[in-house]
C-alpha cells in the first residue's frame, strides 16, 4: 500500500459538507431577503396613504366634510399615479370620515393584500378633523 503524504485536493466528503453548510444558508437566507423586499414595497402604501390623509385634513378644513372628496381634491394625484406596487381607492367619505385602502397589484405578495386607513371622528363644529389608524389584511 502506498501513502499518498504529498496529495493535494479535497475530498468528497468535505466538499459535501460544503455544499451542505450552504444550502442550509441559503435557506435561510432567501425567505428573510423576499421578506425584507415585500416589507420595503409595502412603505409605498404607507407613504402615499400618508399624502392622501394629509391632503384630506386641509379638504376637510375647507369643507367641514370628507363628502365629495376625490384623490385630486384630496391632492394625492400624484402620489397615486406614481404608485407602483399598489392600487389606491376612497370609500366611505361621510361628513366625520374616509377609508383608503390600498390594494397590491403584481405577484410580489399574496393576492388580495391590503393596507387600510379607516379616518373617522371628524366633527366641524368643534373644528376636530378626526383621527385614524392601519390595519392590513392578506399578508
Amino acid at each position: 500500500m502506498r501513502h499518498l503524504r504529498n496529495q493535494k485536493g479535497f475530498t468528497l466528503v468535505e466538499l459535501m459538507v460544503v455544499v451542505i453548510i450552504v444550502l442550509v444558508l441559503a435557506g435561510i437566507a432567501v425567505p428573510v431577503y423576499m421578506h425584507y423586499i415585500q416589507e420595503s414595497k409595502k412603505s409605498e402604501a404607507y407613504a402615499t396613504i400618508d399624502a392622501v390623509v394629509s391632503g384630506g385634513l386641509v379638504y376637510f378644513q375647507k369643507n367641514n366634510t370628507y363628502v365629495g372628496g376625490t384623490m385630486a381634491n384630496f391632492m394625492a394625484a400624484d402620489d397615486v399615479g406614481n404608485a407602483q406596487y399598489f392600487t389606491y381607492a376612497l370609500s366611505d367619505l361621510a361628513a366625520t370620515g374616509f377609508t383608503v385602502t390600498a390594494t397590491e397589484t403584481g405577484d410580489w405578495a399574496p393576492d388580495g393584500a391590503t393596507v387600510v386607513w379607516t379616518h373617522t371622528g371628524a366633527a366641524a363644529s368643534s373644528g376636530d378633523a378626526g383621527t385614524g389608524s392601519f390595519s392590513e389584511s392578506g399578508w
